[in-house]
Formats: C-alpha cells, structure tokens, sequence
C-alpha cells in the first residue's frame, strides 16, 4: 500500500510540473523541457536553475530559446562553448540570460533576468 501511495505521490508531482510555465520574473517564464525528467529546480534571486537528467543538452537549448522567442524575447547574442550554450535576449528594455551545460548525464539550465 506504501508503494503505490509513493507512486501517486510521484506521479501527481511530475504532472503538476508540465502543468504551465515556471515564472521567473513578472516578464520572464519559461517552461520545462517535456522529454527529460527534472532532477532538480532551484529559485534564484533574478533567475531560476533547473537540472534535468539527460544528454540531449543541444536539444535542450533548442527548446528553451524557441519558448523565449515564443513568449516575445529576441535573441541578441548567441555564443557556443564545449558543452556549453549562452545567450542574450531582450524585450523592451528588459534582458534575460539563458545558459546550458552539459555535466555528463546532467543538463544545467540557468535563465535569469538581468
């Protein structure tokens, strides 16, 4: 009985995660990657880091830029480092930051508003 308590308890957590976006600022949320699992969500004081549990971490960036460009942020500068994705964006006059790492089976994604 303890188990599938467990169970519902884990599978009503992971739904309420895909439920809407994850809101950073009054102008800047983001929603969560859908094909990974997230292993871990911590608020900053501008911003938010979320650890997902996975090696898609190109992907992943991907998917995070298209939500900003989605949600009305231009994009206004893009580098690429070894495992690593940074961009700039704006809108407005409010910027946003958004970093990928790719930590060998981790995938750390900083969005933060500058």
């Amino acid at each position: 009985m303890k188990r599938i308590y467990a169970l519902l308890v884990l599978a009503a957590s992971a739904l309420a995660l895909e439920v809407g976006p994850i809101r950073v600022s009054a102008d800047l949320s983001i929603r969560l990657f859908p094909q990974l699992v997230v292993v871990e969500r911590v608020p900053e004081p501008s911003g938010i880091v979320v650890v997902y549990q996975g090696s898609q971490a190109e992907s992943v960036f991907r998917f995070h830029d298209q939500d900003l460009r989605a949600r009305g942020w231009q994009r206004v500068k893009y580098e690429v480092k070894k495992n690593e994705w940074k961009a700039e964006y704006r809108k407005g006059k409010a910027k946003a930051s958004l970093s990928v790492k790719d930590k060998k089976g981790r995938i750390e994604v900083r969005v933060k508003e500058d």
